[in-house]
């Protein structure tokens, strides 16, 4: 669907970079990154990108000491994890190959340490990890449970515990978001579950379930929290595009509802709130497309947006991140596997809205073999 209003490349490139100096402006000393999980299973790292307008320049490679798994597992799974508060500023990476979890500080560019959970989490395919900024959840694929590390200083994790985290047949955990005392996840069978977070350790909320969109042929996928805690979106592998949302309200998963033809005639894998909470922007892997939802955070109503043109590159598409932690984002970033990001800027006025990819897109990243997951800092309030 295309805007009504005539906005040019240049003009949109413009008011991206004008917001990104703004932005810059009134937080001087915080630097601003899009960060990479390489997933390298013959030593891992993460790339840092400085962001500048719609500009992406690598500024440093961060070797963590740990391995990844070049790229198994689902799309939709996070594996970057990004922290941003009065006491510390980190990245979390998921390392399925070493079963462990890596701690970068971001204001030292310099590893903290690898963190391992139990001596019986392992890994089959993938590996998640994600924050809700005072902990730190990894999923575990192998021996389906979910570690929760306290964070410490300098980006340090100190392990808590496991949780049991299966579906009803027995599915791995998938994909995961953490936001206040909630920690949703999707698993690999269909089934969803949440859990309170609000001792640290995983405790399930006792809502395990297909969702609703399971009859209908549709497998969810990737998971994210809306800005209040009220609702919780999955995507999925339905064609045309699905989103599923549950009410949180009562404390645990409601059932979910369904609503269906929203994006390109593929799946909705990954998916990410815009930091005003009026946006739904999705990906559809094989689509080579991104794309966006409208949100009523009233009611948790989905309906169409707007979906892009095919990614320059002529990639696959996977995981997203929004350049700033206000408004609709202004850019949002998305993993082109194997070794890409894309960059597309967003023009937005409610209900319709369009994406324009940038000169500089896709920025190819040389650490990597299979990029899935990426993270921005600062990242959202969310």
């Amino acid at each position: 669907m295309k805007v009504s209003l005539k906005l040019s490349l240049v003009g949109i490139a413009v008011c991206a970079v004008l917001c990104s100096e703004s932005f810059s402006a009134s937080q001087a000393t915080v630097p601003h990154y899009l960060i990479t999980n390489n997933d390298f299973s013959q030593g891992n790292s993460a790339t840092f990108f400085a962001i500048s307008g719609g500009t992406l320049t690598q500024t440093a490679v961060v070797n963590t000491g740990g391995k990844g798994d070049d790229g198994l597992g689902s799309v939709a799974t996070k594996r970057v994890a990004v922290l941003h508060n009065h006491n510390e500023s980190c990245v979390f990476l998921a390392e399925a190959g070493s079963a462990d979890v890596a701690g970068i500080s971001i204001p030292a560019l310099t590893a903290s340490g690898t963190f391992k959970g139990s001596l019986t989490d392992s890994n089959g395919l993938g590996m998640g990890v994600v924050t809700n900024g005072s902990y730190v959840y990894a999923s575990f694929t192998a021996s389906n449970t979910i570690a929760a590390y306290q964070i410490l200083s300098g980006c340090m994790l100190l392990f808590l515990g496991d949780t049991p985290a299966a579906g009803l047949a027995g599915g791995a955990p998938l994909d995961m978001q953490a936001i206040g005392n909630f920690l949703v996840v999707s698993f690999q069978d269909g089934s969803i579950e949440s859990f309170d977070i609000s001792s640290g350790i995983a405790v399930s909320n006792g809502d395990l379930q297909y969702s609703t969109g399971h009859g209908q042929n549709n497998f969810v996928a990737g998971v994210d929290i809306d800005a209040t805690a009220h609702y919780a979106a999955f995507g999925g592998t339905a064609n045309p595009s699905v989103i599923e949302i549950s009410d949180l309200s009562s404390g645990k998963l409601a059932p979910t509802i369904v609503y269906s033809n929203l994006g390109p005639n593929t799946g909705s894998e990954a998916i990410w709130f815009s930091p005003n909470n009026q946006w739904l922007y999705f990906s559809g892997f094989n689509s080579q497309k991104i794309s966006a939802a409208n949100f009523n955070n009233l009611t948790g109503k989905v309906t169409v947006g707007c979906t892009s043109q095919a990614v320059k590159g002529g990639a696959d598409v996977a995981g997203l991140a929004t350049s700033l932690p206000s408004g609709d984002g202004s850019i949002v970033y998305v993993a082109e596997p194997e070794t890409s990001i894309g960059i597309l800027l967003i023009s937005q006025s409610k209900p319709a809205c369009e994406f324009i990819e940038t000169s500089t897109s896709p920025v190819h990243d040389g650490n990597t073999i299979t990029l899935e997951s990426i993270g921005v800092f600062p990242p959202r309030r969310f």
